[in-house]
């Protein structure tokens, strides 16, 4: 197989992925977002680093957002949304962040593959695409299709984001780092 029908497995893959989600998913996630005064998201391995890449579009279009763990992330507190990954709708550390952050009296907003398994959450949004725990029915290897399709789900959002709130590209230039 080459290298462009791999590419169009991906791309009919993750199609499918978002034809089995709720229409009005990215709206959800987007109004959740727009509601908080400050958003804090969590995410572990690969899902991580596409939530902290969430994180720097979300300050880039001039929203007080933070990657847990990072050192500058401030308290979260009532007012707060608490967004997080949970491909396989639990993990230790998230469910014990999300148990701290609902005390706190933040929202809380899950994206996972197995929203059955997510408890305490104010919003789920369902991705229905292949985890790492799945049969590997995908050209892309473990859990490579949710990251994926998290990573699009993101960046939908943004673009979302930038039609509710009147923003640009050159807006969220201006806020690019010069310390390259």
């Amino acid at each position: 197989m080459n290298t462009a029908e791999q590419l169009d497995m991906v791309l009919d893959e993750m199609r499918a992925v978002f034809a089995r989600m709720d229409p009005d998913s990215v709206g959800k996630l987007t109004g959740e977002i727009r509601q908080a005064r400050r958003i804090l998201l969590y995410g572990a391995g690969r899902n991580g680093l596409v939530l902290q890449a969430l994180a720097m579009r979300l300050m880039h279009l001039g929203l007080d957002a933070h990657f847990v763990g990072q050192l500058s992330a401030p308290p979260i507190g009532k007012g707060d949304l608490f967004l997080t990954a949970l491909a396989l709708g639990r993990m230790p550390t998230g469910d014990a962040h999300i148990v701290t952050a609902k005390a706190a009296g933040a929202r809380i907003a899950v994206i996972s593959a197995r929203p059955g398994l997510v408890s305490n959450a104010d919003l789920v949004i369902t991705l229905p695409a292949q985890t790492m725990a799945d049969p590997m029915t995908s050209v892309l290897a473990l859990g490579s299709p949710f990251e994926l399709a998290l990573t699009l789900l993101c960046d939908l959002t943004v673009a979302d984001l930038m039609t509710a709130l009147g923003r640009s590209n050159a807006d969220l230039g201006a806020r690019h780092t010069n310390l390259l």
